[in-house]
């Protein structure tokens, strides 16, 4: 990616129009997926509701049908007492004992009532009664004693149940027309007939197997594809010739079936349909209408399209009106940013006017303010190196006296040994040393070189006192190597001598002990002087105090710069008896005291 695309992608400009455009484009989008997803289900909802109301038009116009042929079947068959039901028994029980012309007689009677009782059943096609051996008195186009015997359900009727029995739809050769197959199918309800506690013959009653399409193509048909099955068998007592269901596809869509009704997607070799069914008490079955997916969401789906159209043309517009917007909100910064290029290359004399009163404007205000304080920092930055040059120069100058001082200590040390006057050898070694640490650029030096210090401190001021004091040293050996700030303790002991000890008439002793307490390093410097009363001390943190404490508040503010509050130094006297200067500091190895430096 070369450097002026990846500049104009990684501008405020492209950011803010994406970052727009972005939240555009997922508002839109989840606003349509919302919209098509509660289309969906309304569409579903709605195509469920009334599909399931006109199946159950269809099988209550079919059940009662079915059951205005039951009636007349129970009426045949159930032992009532009345004439007609008596007639039948007797045919039946007694077929073998009757004469001829008795017979003849019984089964004039028989057909003239069947002729009656199945006047205007258009749909009915005949009424069979017969014994167990085939004798039957048949009213209409009927089924074969011989088919009705070789159905799996006749069985049924020798049981000791009195219930309907209603076959699903089968051939009835007598009615089999070479144009149209269906038309020889029929459904047929029987009933036994009982006598002696058992079954000594039956009713049945033939439905022309067109009343099922009749019914369920003028209600449903339009509404998608019908598939009526026998709940008990799983097998299709009505199905639709253009549909060509599968084996696997009937048995998909039996498995998934509940005991009163529902609606459930299915994806057959047809195509994936929405499925709403509902069963029937009666038939025990259940009707089902198949209706495409792509049908079902027609109007969803091109709504949707439509939609999606919009929202494309909105998006183009939103983009345009974006752009100029973002274009329009980002000039004054680039401006801005042309400036501050422009100052990243020492231009600091740079101008530029912006004049809105918003945030831009008020940024505008800070960098004008920032260029001018930078201004006067260069400024400032090269007088203070000008300064510095000529301190470092001066410096260097100075350095020679020490030096010089530093040698001539040495040459009058080697004097006083080629002299044999070993007191002058002493204090120009004591002197030296002293010196010596004074140039030395540490800033930290460890507890065992501090006491050194100290000793060559004491030992010139023992030439300048003669005998008056004595310098007791204690110090623990875990505290040798600890590093503390380089000649922290002279001015405390200098304090000590000149202001406690010095004034005494007698000798004088001054206590020196380092020792760890309470994770810090505790440096006690203790003297039997002339000590404070308690004004002294209250004035110890006082400016007026003049030089008599300037050393130990020099001490206590390299302590707090470095080291902070809680560390310092505290101090206890009792006039005429003793003072007490004690300082703390934390316990730093010479790895940690370079965090100090």
């Amino acid at each position: 990616m070369n450097r002026p695309l990846r500049l104009r992608l990684n501008s405020i400009k492209f950011k803010l129009s994406a970052i727009i455009l972005l939240l555009f484009i997922t508002f839109m989008s989840v606003t349509v997926y919302m919209w098509y997803a509660n289309s969906t289900a309304d569409a579903e909802r709605q195509a469920g509701q009334a599909t399931a109301a006109m199946i159950n038009v269809s099988n209550d116009n079919l059940e009662t049908t079915l059951r205005d042929i039951d009636k007349i079947v129970a009426l045949l068959s159930v032992n009532t007492g009345e004439y007609m039901n008596a007639l039948v028994r007797k045919y039946i029980g007694e077929y073998d004992v009757m004469d001829k012309q008795e017979l003849i007689q019984t089964e004039r009677d028989i057909q003239n009532y069947l002729v009656n009782v199945s006047m205007f059943k258009h749909y009915l096609t005949g009424i069979t009664i017969s014994d167990l051996a085939g004798h039957t008195i048949e009213y209409g186009v009927t089924t074969p004693f011989d088919i009705l015997r070789s159905q799996p359900s006749f069985s049924e009727l020798t049981g000791p149940s009195n219930e309907a029995i209603l076959w699903p739809p089968h051939s009835n050769p007598r009615l089999v027309s070479s144009a149209d197959a269906r038309k020889g199918k029929v459904i047929t309800i029987a009933r036994p007939i009982r006598g002696g506690g058992r079954t000594i013959g039956f009713v049945a009653a033939d439905v022309d197997y067109e009343v099922v399409e009749d019914l369920f193509a003028t209600n449903i048909r339009n509404s998608g594809n019908v598939l009526i099955f026998d709940t008990q068998t799983g097998q299709p007592v009505l199905d639709q010739p253009n549909l060509s269901l599968t084996e696997s596809d009937l048995a998909s869509l039996v498995a998934r079936l509940d005991a009163d009704g529902g609606s459930f997607y299915s994806r057959l070799s047809t195509g994936n349909m929405y499925a709403v069914y509902r069963s029937s008490s009666f038939t025990h079955w259940t009707t089902m209408v198949l209706i495409p997916k792509s049908s079902l969401l027609a109007g969803s789906s091109s709504t949707r399209d439509k939609m999606l159209n919009v929202s494309l043309l909105f998006s183009a517009a939103a983009i345009l009106v974006i752009l100029l917007l973002s274009s329009f909100l980002t000039r004054n910064l680039l401006r801005l940013s042309r400036a501050l290029k422009e100052v990243s290359r020492n231009n600091l004399d740079i101008s530029i006017e912006i004049k809105s009163k918003d945030e831009i404007g008020q940024l505008y205000n800070q960098f004008n303010s920032m260029t001018r304080r930078i201004r006067q920092l260069v400024a400032e930055v090269r007088s203070t190196e000008r300064e510095r040059s000529r301190a470092e120069i001066r410096a260097l100058q100075a350095q020679i006296n020490p030096h010089f001082l530093h040698n001539t200590l040495n040459t009058i040390k080697f004097l006083s040994i080629l002299q044999g006057t070993d007191n002058i050898k002493l204090v120009a070694e004591s002197l030296s040393s002293l010196m010596h640490a004074q140039m030395d650029g540490r800033s930290f030096v460890c507890a065992k070189e501090e006491i050194d210090y100290l000793r060559d401190y004491f030992s010139i001021q023992k030439f300048r006192y003669s005998d008056k004091f004595v310098v007791h040293y204690s110090m623990e050996e875990e505290v040798e190597e600890l590093m503390i700030p380089k000649m922290l303790l002279q001015p405390i002991a200098e304090n000590a001598l000149l202001h406690g000890i010095a004034p005494l008439k007698t000798q004088g002793a001054i206590h020196i002990k380092l020792f760890v307490s309470e994770e810090r390093l505790i440096m006690r410097v203790q003297d039997n002087g002339v000590g404070m009363n308690a004004a002294q001390l209250e004035a110890f943190d006082s400016p007026s105090q003049g030089a008599r404490h300037i050393g130990l508040a020099n001490v206590q503010s390299r302590i707090r710069t470095l080291f902070g509050e809680p560390y310092g130094l505290s101090i206890w006297s009792e006039e005429h008896r003793f003072t007490t200067v004690e300082l703390s500091v934390p316990i730093l190895t010479e790895q940690e005291a370079q965090r100090y430096v």
